[in-house]
């Protein structure tokens, strides 16, 4: 029988789905493979690229190949991703179509894929008319309800988000419109009545005074003849909103009002075109949106929204002029990242109402997003929510660890059945306390909107161990919940931010949990932008004014970072991207502490942050391991770009290191100095352990584990390295024993106390203190949940050889061990889905894997002598049988 042909599809450019926008030195290509049987390859790929004209089938396009840029030809090649462009100069602005096909292991070549579509940016410079506008900082006058007390400064701070409108006529059919549009702060952009996609909390946060992303939207569809009105809302977000925690400085970070870039074109037909932009021609007011702040919350009196003011035929008399003024130098960029959606619905699982009329509504997970509720009430009606992670002791709503932060919307209704809900704010909670409204709610009046960036499901893990799926599970919401246009450390209090040391530490597991290339690719161009003249990585990304930065284990997040992002998606161009900026790190280290001890310029040394009792790690300790570790990734990533001579280097950097850190720190008995489980985990993961004191040293960290009650000690850097430095080294069953601890601190206790995602800290709440202290305590928050990367490499055994990338040649090595019976799973990886599971049965220990196509995977089988059998297979299934009674691999 003749195999069918390997059929290439997902495409994807910059790691979208047909971006509409796109840099032009980002635009690189990759697709997935489908086809069956078992050893399918690529041999050989051939792109095509053209560039579109409007009203034409990109498809016909393609084949005619009149408009043709780049034609690959036939190229020998396995390779599937990270496929740089190298036709002709890509047109700013222009609007391209692309396939690909393949030719297999005997040969044949595929049908071409089905077109694919990608646009271009705009020439930051010339390829924008359109001017800033807004109206300025606006306050309301109008106030709420007078209540007792004195008068409320945050809500007397805040402003209504102002209304923005353009009526235009169009005389002619449409081919195509795209709309790119933007703001200092966070816009809605609506177009004849109806919202503009279904992005949330655009354009995202950046540091706006270095770079501003902008959305593009094909809007062609909401065009009509005669006249249409574009129109927008735009309000305060990170611009000019509250966001951090300093006290000093709770808001207006950046600006002090928001203003609206939007640019129209319309492509007729007949090829004729139209341009309409924001300038002085538009009108603006104030309306229904009294506040709205990402932290605080919103504020709507419905009885003031101007109905039908977005759409054609409105009388905007009484509205005024609107303030315009010329693009400045900030740089305008079409967004790298995925946008922020609306991604899931969740009913409460229940609704209790108290005798003082207020009804707390239980969704039975912490998320971050907001409600939606069906309410039918006389106008003037005052709804308000306020949001919580847990409940007190009394049941009430607990909210003293939100700091400053209010999370409360609150509605004025109008007259009659309406939805209220916010457009501009965003709360961490499980729970809702609702007031005001006239009747009990029931279940399907109310709905939690779960909101975060647009990253698709990547991993899946199941096991013989309900609790551990949990875990699993908490791991996947809490970084779902900090995942908003950057990665945050917790999305209740009055922080919300970018910190460097918490992202590098999860970096893998998010990864594995989800497809965060391009998000990733976002957020590592704010911290570039936060890197200071001395080369100083910031603590937080985009930054907030005089932000501490070199801090060991934070900084480092601009080496771990793209080199984590190359390692899982095979994507160079980041490490191209950001190489100068990574080289101008590393020389900073070595300038400062030229005796490869990193003692120096220590930044605010948070050190095993939350580390359970005391932290006894020295800090030059982990920051010598540390620098130590970039310098072994900075030889890969220059080897991997090319730059021999400077991966050289490095070796001979890290080598000095490793010598000076085990003068220092490693004693001829294997010991690390202080001690800590820390020192010894940082001491083997990152090869600073000479090795013929390697065992020794491993021994001794199973002895500190062993005098702390087989009990964990570690913070946010010890804990993310804990358990693969256990499974590395032959300690898989102690690995296991300290997964499976039931008391505090453990993970498991976090889950048997009712956890639905990660604490921030080991003791949140405990049985006999209730909770943290308020001032630092959030319920949900990643970085402990680092371990999700263990699950993926070790228990189901799904890794990497070393060396490789973007799971070319995957490792695929489990470590049964505990309680397990069994665990299955799988990764969505660059290449494909790649299965894993094992089952022991008494004397027998049975594995399952299932490879795409284009792959060579080494799969090594437990076997009693520790050892394991190794095999060498292709794509297809595969069992495998082995010996449950190894514990790992050393």
């Amino acid at each position: 029988m003749t195999t069918p042909p390997l059929v290439p599809y997902r495409l994807r450019c910059a790691h979208l789905a047909e971006p509409l926008s796109v840099a032009a030195d980002r635009v690189r290509f990759s697709w997935l493979l489908a086809g069956t049987g078992h050893d399918r390859r690529q041999l050989g790929y051939q792109v095509q690229v053209a560039a579109t004209t409007a009203g034409q089938p990109a498809a016909s396009q393609l084949a005619s190949g009149d408009q043709l840029c780049w034609d690959s030809g036939q190229v020998p090649s396995s390779s599937s991703v990270d496929i740089d462009y190298a036709g002709t100069t890509l047109m700013r602005g222009g609007c391209y179509a692309w396939a690909v096909r393949v030719w297999d292991e005997s040969g044949t070549a595929s049908p071409w894929s089905e077109p694919a579509r990608f646009g271009v940016e705009l020439d930051p410079g010339d390829g924008w008319h359109a001017c800033w506008i807004g109206l300025g900082p606006i306050r309301d006058t109008s106030g709420p309800p007078s209540e007792p007390g004195p008068p409320d400064p945050v809500a007397r701070a805040m402003r209504p988000p102002p209304y923005f409108r353009r009526s235009f006529g169009l005389t002619k059919p449409v081919a195509s419109a795209r709309l790119r549009i933007t703001a200092l702060g966070l816009y809605e952009a609506r177009l004849n009545g109806q919202r503009v996609a279904d992005a949330f909390l655009t354009p995202g946060w950046t540091d706006y005074g270095k770079r501003v992303l902008y959305q593009t939207y094909e809007v062609s569809g909401l065009l009509a003849p005669g006249e249409n009105v574009l129109a927008a809302v735009a309000a305060d977000g990170w611009y000019c909103g509250y966001v951090g925690l300093d006290a000093k400085r709770a808001g207006a970070h950046y600006g002090a009002s928001p203003e609206l870039l939007a640019q129209l074109d319309v492509t007729f037909d007949d090829g004729c075109t139209q341009r309409i932009v924001t300038d002085e021609s538009w009108r603006g007011r104030l309306a229904a949106i009294r506040h709205a702040d990402l932290l605080m919350g919103e504020r709507q009196d419905r009885g003031l929204e101007p109905y039908g003011w977005d759409r054609p035929g409105f009388d905007e008399s009484g509205w005024r002029p609107v303030r315009c003024r010329q693009r400045d130098a900030r740089e305008l960029t079409a967004d790298p990242g995925p946008p922020v959606r609306v991604i899931e619905q969740l009913a409460p699982v229940s609704i209790r109402a108290d005798a003082d009329g207020r009804q707390i509504a239980d969704f039975g997970q912490n998320l971050t997003g907001w409600l939606r509720i069906r309410i039918d009430a006389p106008s003037g009606t005052r709804v308000r929510i306020r949001h919580g992670e847990v409940l007190a002791a009394d049941g009430s709503l607990y909210t003293e660890n939100l700091r400053s932060a209010r999370q409360a919307d609150e509605f004025i209704t109008a007259d009659g059945p309406q939805v209220l809900e916010p457009r501009f704010t965003l709360h961490g909670f499980r729970y809702a306390e609702i007031t005001g409204c006239p009747a009990k709610l029931d279940d399907g009046d109310v709905t939690a909107r779960v909101v975060h960036s647009d990253i698709p499901r990547a991993g899946w893990f199941s096991s013989s161990a309900g609790w551990l799926d949990r875990l699993h599970s908490c791991i996947d919401w809490g970084q779902r919940g900090n995942f908003v246009s950057i990665p945050t450390d917790c999305p209740q209090r009055d922080e919300r931010l970018g910190w460097l040391g918490d992202a590098q530490v999860f970096a893998r597991t998010a990864c594995y949990n989800r497809d965060v290339a391009s998000f990733y690719v976002k957020w590592l161009d704010d911290v570039a932008d936060a890197q200071l003249g001395s080369g100083a990585y910031a603590d937080i990304a985009p930054t907030l004014g005089n932000a501490s930065a070199g801090t060991p284990a934070w900084a480092d997040a601009g080496v771990i970072v793209p080199w984590t992002v190359w390692k899982m998606y095979g994507d160079t161009a980041i490490l191209r991207r950001h190489l100068d900026s990574m080289t101008a790190w590393m020389d900073l280290l070595h300038r400062a502490n030229p005796d490869y001890l990193r003692s120096r310029d220590l930044g605010n040394s948070y050190n095993d942050w939350l580390a359970p009792g005391s932290d006894d790690t020295p800090p030059e300790l982990l920051a010598t391991a540390y620098w130590a570790h970039d310098t072994a990734l900075m030889a890969e990533i220059c080897e991997t770009v090319g730059r021999a001579e400077a991966a050289a280097r490095y070796r001979e950097l890290w080598s000095n290191i490793r010598d000076a850190f085990s003068r220092a720190f490693v004693r001829s008995d294997g010991s690390v100095e202080s001690g800590t489980q820390t020192s010894y985990v940082l001491a083997l993961h990152m090869g600073l352990v000479p090795d013929d004191k390697r065992g020794m040293t491993a021994d001794r960290l199973v002895a500190a584990i062993e005098a702390a009650g087989w009990q964990l000690t570690t913070g946010f850097v010890g804990v993310s390295y804990l358990l693969p430095a256990l499974s590395s080294t032959g300690h898989s069953a102690v690995a296991y024993r300290l997964l499976e601890q039931r008391a505090c601190p453990s993970w498991r206790y976090m889950i048997d106390n009712g956890a639905t995602t990660i604490w921030e800290r080991w003791d949140g709440w405990t049985r006999e203190r209730g909770f943290q202290s308020a001032w630092m305590n959030s319920f949900n928050h990643y970085a402990l949940g680092s371990v999700g990367e263990w699950l993926y490499r070790f228990v189901l055994g799904i890794d990497q050889q070393p060396g490789t990338a973007g799971f070319s040649h995957p490792l695929l090595r489990p470590h049964p061990g505990g309680s397990l019976g069994w665990a299955r799973g799988s990764y969505q990886s660059a290449r494909g889905t790649i299965t894993a599971g094992w089952r022991r049965d008494g004397d027998t220990f049975s594995y399952h894997v299932e490879l795409p196509p284009n792959v060579t995977a080494t799969v090594c089988v437990p076997a009693a002598d520790g050892q394991g059998a190794v095999f060498h297979v292709g794509s297809g299934s595969h069992d495998f049988t082995g010996s449950p009674l190894a514990a790992g691999f050393r």
